[in-house]
């Protein structure tokens, strides 16, 4: 409650200011037509990578900026007096966790934003127009609100007390389309005001604006829809007995954190994610008892894994993955292999960590297990980035060296993924 109070009261202020700001420095009409703008551009949400959606309130910052010269009372005193309206529109519209998606972040890249074209335009001392200087203003000011959006959203979303930074981080830098797509639309926009008029600007600009917003729509449903095909199949050996119940999901989820701790991003996540989903796909064929009686590695399994996946053209990267996690970090005797990925890396050392959890074992000695086979069966770094990750969960406690692990903790897991 008390925090609920602090940002509605930080809102209230907010908006009382830009209307001062408003009333004491801008005309009445325009300033009014401006807040209205800005409350509207919270009817839509354009579509981006990371799923949070967008409002369009960069596009119309970026259109009053350069429509005004730069007036920061036009760009973020009216945007500040359309807060509270802004808000409401958003509960309204997409309910309460769009919110906690779209703020602070907005307002933060906003004033961002805003310096930057306060900058600009004490620079120019004829004001920004719509020319090469103030298309580029209004380039690196939405590059600047982008990069304090992402940060901000990072730190302050409540995703994060689980997973690393860098994971929230990283999907939110994955939203850059979004913004450039906004803030091109606008300056099409400018661009072409003055000499089509208002309405048919508006319809110019909106062609490469729908474009981009169908896109990336359709980029978010198909990405939703590997992402639950693969969830399905991730499950088949689960249904089948061949693994525990929960498996798949349990060492995806924590590879992805592993990945990210350790600087992963982008698609390496997603290969991460989905080699970790499918990793045992492969144990499917022993439902044919002619190679269930027959003796099989996990090297076997890895080749079945990687086989059947491979059928799909757009997996075969996460194929590769899969093939190589049978492969040790290094061999005695041997240097370290520098083909095997990071991300096979990865999968190897949580997948032995989440059976060995899940057959028994307290996290701990999990854990100590992890080092002990460190340099040899697992990569150090990836061994060190899982256990500070585990560590910021309070799975375990920090500092903890000398636990003695049971002499074979593997034993415990089920035989099929020993």
């Amino acid at each position: 409650m008390p925090r609920r109070i602090l940002w509605l009261g930080s809102v209230g202020v907010i908006s009382v200011a830009g209307v001062a700001a408003g009333l004491r420095w801008s005309p009445f009409w325009p300033f009014a037509a401006t807040v209205g703008l800005y409350a509207l551009a919270h009817l839509v949400l354009f579509p981006n990578p990371s799923g949070r959606g967008v409002t369009l309130v960069p596009a119309v910052a970026a259109a009053v900026a350069l429509s005004t010269d730069g007036s920061i009372v036009m760009v973020l005193g009216a945007a500040a007096a359309a807060l509270p309206l802004g808000v409401a529109v958003v509960h309204v519209r997409f309910g309460r966790r769009a919110i906690d998606a779209i703020y602070p972040a907005e307002p933060f890249g906003l004033i961002a934003f805003a310096a930057v074209v306060a900058a600009g335009e004490s620079l120019s001392h004829g004001g920004l127009g719509n020319g090469p200087f103030g298309l580029a203003l209004i380039v690196a000011g939405g590059t600047v609100w982008f990069i304090t959006g992402a940060v901000v959203r990072t730190a302050f979303s409540r995703q994060t007390s689980d997973s690393p930074r860098r994971l929230a981080l990283a999907r939110a830098v994955e939203d850059w389309p979004a913004y450039a797509a906004l803030m091109s639309s606008a300056a099409l926009f400018e661009l072409t005001r003055e000499a089509m008029g208002v309405v048919w600007a508006l319809v110019l600009a909106g062609f490469p604006y729908a474009f981009s917003h169908l896109s990336l729509h359709r980029l978010q449903v198909t990405r939703h829809t590997y992402r639950q095909t693969i969830e399905a199949l991730g499950r088949i050996p689960e249904a089948g007995g061949l693994v525990r119940s929960g498996t798949a999901a349990a060492v995806a989820e924590l590879s992805l954190a592993t990945a990210a701790e350790l600087g992963m991003s982008g698609r390496s996540l997603d290969r991460v994610e989905y080699a970790a989903l499918l990793h045992d796909v492969g144990l499917v064929v022993l439902a044919n008892p002619a190679v269930a009686a027959g003796e099989y590695s996990v090297r076997d399994v890895a080749a079945w894994s990687a086989a059947i996946i491979a059928e799909a053209r757009y997996l075969e990267p996460v194929a590769q993955v899969i093939l190589a996690e049978h492969q040790p970090y290094r061999r005695f005797g041997q240097a370290r292999d520098p083909s095997v990925p990071v991300a096979a890396k990865v999968v190897r050392a949580v997948s032995a960590y989440t059976n060995a959890v899940l057959g028994g074992p307290d996290p701990v000695e999990a854990v100590e297990a992890l080092h002990r086979g460190a340099a040899y069966e697992f990569d150090p770094d990836v061994v060190v980035a899982l256990r500070r990750v585990l560590e910021r969960r309070g799975a375990i406690s920090a500092g903890i060296d000398d636990v003695v692990a049971p002499e074979d903790w593997r034993s415990r897991a089920p035989a099929a993924v020993r």
